[in-house]
């Protein structure tokens, strides 16, 4: 996680590819800690953003992303 900055910087990077848990109606996305920081580096320095994920991750029933509960584990 430390290095994304840095090899962005660098030139090193084409695009980033990222997984996601749900994926509301309005296309918002919800994932693990650390994917809304690649896609705000990505943005900064004009790398393709994607999210790659099964259709079992769409909920239609859910409209926005702030709709998605956060998941919470014990421990």
């Amino acid at each position: 996680d430390n290095m994304a900055a840095t090899v962005m910087a660098q030139g090193k990077v084409q695009a980033v590819i990222v997984g996601t848990d749900r994926i509301a109606a309005n296309g918002d996305v919800a994932n693990k800690i650390g994917t809304y920081n690649l896609a705000i580096l990505a943005q900064y320095h004009n790398i393709p953003f994607y999210v790659a994920a099964p259709l079992s991750s769409i909920d239609l029933t859910t409209h926005r992303g702030s709709q998605i509960p956060i998941e919470e584990r014990s421990g």
